[in-house]
């Protein structure tokens, strides 16, 4: 969290008014945003799925998945289609699961069912191992809630098991990942420093990995630590979520539910998107004076800024100069830091969970709302007896001593079930789309600079004309292509999340004209174009 006063003695603050300045600068402090980021569940079928089984159904259904598997293999994109009835479409992809779950269907941008056709027997003959296991989605699972999206992806799973006439036994959960977001520190280099980090920690871990980042010439930055191993019962990691969204390239929408809570106010937004543009988190500084060059109004510093982003575009060079007028200018910008609890089966199985409620009508997925109504129980276990951070001084047995703030407040988040209220996810589903379009504009303009470099030589052309003499080299096979490409993507992404969020497509309104025949080519007739060029 920036202190206010570290806000308001930036030049730009001073600068602006005072309904402009809350406008940018407005947010809520210490705030901690807790949902359950990756979910995993089992399912488990009364039919025999060994090897050697006699049951009629498992055999149809594994016939039907030979099938599919063998056309998904003779298929060009590597994917196809899988419907039901009265639910849609699902995509059948060529990924594979822990051995023998080798088979995989996908809803776009929401969650993967993994299907084993055979599985182990266990040592008195019979069949312990589930059969399918879903993967929730984190877009899913913040945008829905992880009620709803257990729901909405278990009415899959039940259709499937309908279609081949098989008989759901129970449905519990596999791997469940507990995260805090908060913007409580703002500085988490010295909050997480090695020595104070083992001075605070309270656990059974035999050590940590940490992970560093030079900044400046004597700075660093810590932003993953990991305790445990991947694949144990607990892992818990400790990073700097902001920066893994903006250097990973994907789920921007993190940016809006940030914002949306007040982890992050405008002023962070605008810089977290100049860097997720391009993907690089040493831009940062850079995004700061832009942000200046933008609303600053000191004409020196202005331009000074101005050049400093103008020669850092392509070749970041952020020294200690750079980064000392940017913090005189701008404010830095509220890291969101992310706790992360991991926990496995192996450990979850073995938690006494409290009926709350009473879920016999959910029948065969009584365990998962059991598990659900446990969720505060499950979050205190883990933040109390998993991993303490306490204060670094006092008591000689660290046991004894209080939890640090940060801890005390993370603790004290509220465990409801984070979801986008459904008004606001039309506004989510635009975010998410113009932010990744630019990222691919700015990135197709790039390349097609490239291209008329490598096809003309060093030239003086304008990106509009290399664009342009990009398109026109297309022939006929680069048209197959891409329209199987396009095929292919148009599956894999998520129709409802594409659907009616422009209506604007005055800039996409042009034709093709060839210049010695004067022949005018509309968008229907682009690809005979195409073609024509080719011969």
């Amino acid at each position: 969290m920036i202190a206010k006063r570290e806000i308001k003695d930036t030049k730009i603050y001073q600068e602006l008014d005072a309904e402009t300045q809350k406008y940018w600068f407005d947010f809520k402090k210490s705030k901690f945003l807790h949902n359950i980021d990756t979910f995993y569940y089992s399912v488990k079928f009364k039919n025999d799925f060994t090897e050697g089984t006699i049951d009629k159904n498992v055999l149809a259904f594994r016939s039907f998945l030979k099938k599919r598997q063998d056309e998904l293999l003779a298929s060009y994109g590597n994917m196809i289609s899988f419907y039901l009835e009265d639910l849609g479409n699902l995509n059948m992809l060529p990924l594979r699961f822990s051995g023998f779950y080798n088979i995989c269907f996908e809803k776009p941008e929401e969650f993967h069912i993994f299907i084993a056709p055979k599985v182990p027997k266990s040592q008195k003959g019979d069949s312990v191992t589930c059969e399918m296991i879903v993967q929730i989605r984190s877009y899913m699972l913040w945008m829905y809630g992880v009620h709803n999206s257990f729901q909405r992806s278990y009415e899959y799973v039940k259709a499937i098991a309908d279609m081949f006439h098989l008989d759901i036994d129970f449905v519990q959960e596999n791997r469940v990942d507990y995260c805090w977001h908060s913007n409580y520190l703002s500085n988490p280099e010295q909050f997480f420093n090695i020595e104070n980090f083992y001075k605070m920690r309270v656990d059974r871990f035999k050590g940590a990995h940490f992970n560093t980042e030079k900044v400046g010439s004597e700075d660093y930055l810590i932003d993953y630590i990991a305790l445990g191993k991947r694949g144990q019962k607990c892992f818990v990691r400790i990073y700097l979520k902001s920066k893994e969204v903006v250097e990973m390239g994907y789920k921007p929408f993190f940016f809006r539910v940030w914002l949306f809570h007040g982890l992050i106010n405008r002023y962070d937004l605008y810089c977290y998107e100049e860097c997720f543009k391009r993907g690089n988190w040493g831009y940062l500084d850079i995004a700061r004076l832009q942000y200046y060059v933008e609303y600053g109004q000191d004409k020196f510093y202005r331009e000074m800024a101005a050049d400093i982003v103008y020669k850092n575009e392509y070749q970041l060079n952020v020294t200690d100069k750079v980064r000392k007028l940017a913090d005189q200018l701008t404010p830095r910008v509220n890291l969101v830091v992310n706790v992360e609890f991991q926990t496995m089966r192996k450990a979850s199985k073995s938690y006494p969970l409290i009926p709350f409620k009473d879920n016999s009508d959910k029948k065969e997925c009584k365990r998962i709302y059991d598990y659900f109504d446990n969720h505060y129980m499950i979050a205190n276990y883990l933040t109390k007896n998993i991993l303490r951070l306490v204060e670094p001084n006092g008591d000689s047995n660290k046991s004894r001593r209080d939890d640090c703030g940060f801890w005390k407040a993370l603790r004290r988040t509220k465990m409801v079930d984070v979801l986008v209220p459904k008004a606001d996810l039309p506004f989510i589903r635009q975010y998410n789309r113009r932010i990744s379009s630019e990222v691919m504009k700015r990135q197709l303009v790039n390349k097609a600079v490239m291209l008329g470099f490598y096809n003309k030589g060093i030239n003086n052309d304008s990106p509009a004309q290399d664009a342009m003499d990009s398109i026109m080299t297309l022939n006929d096979n680069d048209i197959k292509r891409a329209m199987r490409y396009k095929d292919k993507k148009s599956r894999q992404l998520s129709q409802t999340e594409l659907s009616g969020l422009r209506d604007d497509f005055s800039c996409l309104d042009y034709t093709l004209v060839d210049n010695e025949t004067g022949v005018v080519y509309s968008h229907d007739s682009i690809e005979s174009f195409f073609l024509q060029c080719d011969d």
